[in-house]
């Protein structure tokens, strides 16, 4: 009863949320009083489902999860709340602009020169807003494509100086943020595992984020990640999605598919002479979920011999600084998205020391996938779904 009522509060709140946002948004887009009245009755009527459509894709996703409408009430949901998030952004930028136009037109115009410069404003209001329409519907369709079209390769190559010659070429295939859940099942997962294994790495990273949901419900999407193949195994590490949708159960159900799970700890590889530490962490936040799985990279290198190269699989590039000092030669991260789309993409730097690509801090590099899935919203602007392929090579370190 407690959690019950727990979801109707949060209901009521998003759905609140959602019709101040999308019920702003249509109201500075669209011409309401010149419209006939069917054509009003219409628009209004689109609008309140889009806006109804949030609360319900939630209720399905509890409850309706296997019932035939609810793959399709859930894609439409998405969509249509990436498409008002773009939109609102736009029009609220639009708005802070004319805002400060009109105030210093007041300031310079008399009100008879306002007055005639009314009729023009109105002309090129109506302008503006087909322009807004027009781009985020464009940005919409682009960024579906982008988000569930091929997967991109990343081909990226980390010059290490110290590297022994047996590491060198020795490949990384990382895959994260999949997100497995809502609108990512069965068939986009063997689409990664099929890319990946024809990359033919050493190893495989999944560094978090593996889902969205319990194991009960996706363990038959998740099925296709025990056919990973790779020279030395599959490593994967938690992410903070993990602790919304019961870590424990997920661990255990990354072990069953024959992932080697990294509980700050490492696993030491020998390929021929060289020998890499594979270290892994619990996410950054681990430690509020369940107070024995906080973060710890030193931890995770305890007992490493000290010639060893040390790669570290992290969920969130914010570990770095911890891991700068465990002495990491390379941490691989996810968790950003590159920013997924725009205006995300803005807000993302805010809460990340990096937001995706391979950077030097201090004596050791952090490489951000922007993601193999994505969160939410199917879309992606200014990203494209990845798989990461690291190549070590022995040389001096690139710049920052």
């Amino acid at each position: 009863m407690p959690g019950l009522k727990r979801l109707i509060i949060f209901l009521s709140v998003f759905t609140s949320i959602l019709a101040l946002a999308y019920g702003y948004t249509a109201y500075r887009l669209l011409p309401f009083s010149t419209m006939e009245s069917w054509l009003r009755f219409v628009a209004v009527t689109g609008v309140m489902i889009c806006i109804l459509l949030g609360p319900l894709s939630q209720i399905v996703r509890i409850f309706y999860e296997d019932s035939p409408l609810s793959d399709s009430i859930l894609w439409v949901a998405y969509v249509t709340f990436g498409f008002f998030s773009m939109a609102l952004f736009f029009v609220v930028v639009r708005d802070l602009g004319l805002g400060l136009y009109d105030l210093a037109m007041m300031a310079m115009d008399s009100p008879s020169d306002l007055v005639g410069k009314a009729a023009a404003r109105a002309n090129w209001m109506s302008g503006l807003n087909l322009a807004i329409l027009s781009l985020t519907t464009g940005l919409t369709v682009y960024g579906f494509f982008q988000a569930r079209g091929k997967i991109r390769i990343n081909r990226v190559t980390v010059s290490l100086p110290e590297l022994p010659k047996d590491l060198e070429g020795f490949t990384i295939a990382q895959i994260t943020d999949l997100h497995v859940g809502p609108t990512i099942k069965e068939q986009f997962v063997r689409r990664v595992v099929e890319a990946t294994n024809a990359l033919e790495p050493d190893i495989v990273a999944v560094t978090g984020d593996l889902v969205d949901g319990s194991v009960a419900r996706l363990r038959k999407h998740v099925a296709p990640l025990a056919e990973l193949t790779s020279s030395y195994g599959t490593y994967y590490v938690t992410g903070n999605h993990e602790y919304y949708s019961g870590a424990l159960q997920w661990i255990a159900e990354a072990k069953r598919l024959g992932m080697n799970v990294l509980m700050n700890e490492h696993k030491l590889i020998h390929h021929g002479g060289g020998r890499i530490a594979i270290g892994g962490v619990t996410d950054y936040t681990a430690g509020s979920f369940i107070p024995g799985h906080k973060s710890d990279p030193e931890k995770a290198f305890a007992n490493c011999p000290s010639e060893a190269v040390r790669l570290l699989l992290a969920h969130q590039p914010k570990s770095i600084f911890a891991a700068l000092k465990a002495g990491i030669d390379l941490q691989i991260s996810g968790h950003t998205h590159g920013g997924q789309y725009f205006p995300g993409n803005l807000f993302v730097p805010l809460q990340q020391p990096v937001v995706k690509g391979l950077h030097r801090l201090e004596n050791s590099y952090l490489f951000v996938s922007c993601g193999t899935g994505y969160w939410g919203p199917p879309l992606r602007v200014g990203t494209r779904s990845e798989i990461a392929l690291i190549t070590l090579r022995k040389g001096d370190p690139e710049a920052p």
